[in-house]
């Protein structure tokens, strides 16, 4: 185990997740002082910390075709919420981000999702500190906002695209929540290769890009995304919108199995090349978060550069 665990009653936090009484995978995660239950296949471990579980305020319970024991594929998921404490409308977390914080509403969904990525948070904390103040940043597949509300608030100009309206709506709200509602944000509601095309014809530049793809979706006119089908073109072509000296960070993450980190970077590197541009030094890394006995949860990859290493390329 690498580094020290972390302190208890930290806030939002990966509390506890192991296999429940049937063998099922779950995760507890304490969410603005409530601790939130909900499916998690891919683990086979022992929960850490049985006794906590006692004082959970929201349960997931996937319906009886979804719950295909610990391979079924929680993107998947279908099934209720049960509610065992009162829920505060909004309910919010705080995210600290290296002396500032963004304000996230907890969104229980049907699919089991809450609009809160945990793993995600150290990115955030990098965008936040690699973000040049002034720069125009996109922010693709923006989901609830949080990668685009941590470049707002290093100053830059963002521009948020997502294919879902309720997503864009709840991002909005989390700009309020987070005190940026002023800062120069566009809401983009598109498919995000239709936006990129539409951007190239324009001849618009970014600083910087953050990608934070899903395994399959759909456009607002019902346009298919497919990972691996669609994800390297997409890429490719959005990585000719970045200027070639880029002033912002690159990052490019994913949660879809048969994505390593490896094959992130390549992916970044050939859009590079492709781009007649050098390639710059990729950092790779894992998706994780800790709970509160120290273990580590991994939940995904990402590959990222850093604007001060864009002209060291990789020999």
């Amino acid at each position: 185990m690498n580094g020290p665990a972390p302190e208890r009653f930290r806030d939002p936090a990966l509390v506890d997740f192991g296999l429940d009484a049937r063998g099922r995978g779950r995760r507890l995660e304490r969410l603005g002082g409530l601790l939130v239950d909900r499916p998690l296949p891919q683990t086979r471990e022992r929960r850490g910390r049985p006794e906590v579980w006692q004082g959970t305020a929201a349960l997931f319970r996937e319906t009886a075709a979804d719950a295909g024991g610990p391979t079924a594929a929680s993107a998947d998921a279908r099934g209720d919420w049960e509610f065992h404490a009162a829920i505060p409308s909004p309910w919010h977390v705080r995210v600290p981000l290296d002396g500032q914080a963004i304000v996230l509403e907890v969104r229980p969904a049907a699919s089991g999702q809450i609009g809160v990525f945990l793993e995600q948070v150290e990115q955030w904390r990098w965008l936040a500190r690699s973000t040049v103040a002034g720069s125009r940043m996109l922010s693709l597949f923006g989901h609830s906002g949080a990668a685009t509300l941590a470049m707002a608030a290093a100053g830059a100009e963002v521009v948020h695209v997502d294919a879902s309206r309720q997503a864009i709506g709840l991002a909005r709200r989390n700009a309020a929540a987070s005190g940026l509602a002023d800062r120069p944000i566009r809401w983009i509601c598109e498919n995000a290769a239709t936006f990129v095309a539409r951007e190239a014809r324009r001849g618009s530049t970014y600083a910087g890009v953050v990608l934070d793809p899903p395994s399959w979706g759909h456009g607002p006119r019902g346009q298919p995304f497919a990972i691996d089908a669609d994800l390297v073109p997409l890429v490719r072509a959005t990585l000719g919108l970045v200027a070639t000296a880029p002033a912002g960070p690159i990052l490019l993450t994913c949660h879809s199995p048969g994505w390593s980190h490896d094959r992130l970077r390549n992916t970044l590197a050939a859009a590079c090349s492709a781009a007649g541009r050098p390639t710059p030094v990729l950092e790779i890394g894992r998706l994780t978060c800790r709970d509160d006995t120290g273990r580590e949860l991994d939940l995904g990859c990402f590959a990222r550069c850093h604007p001060d290493t864009t002209q060291r390329c990789i020999p």
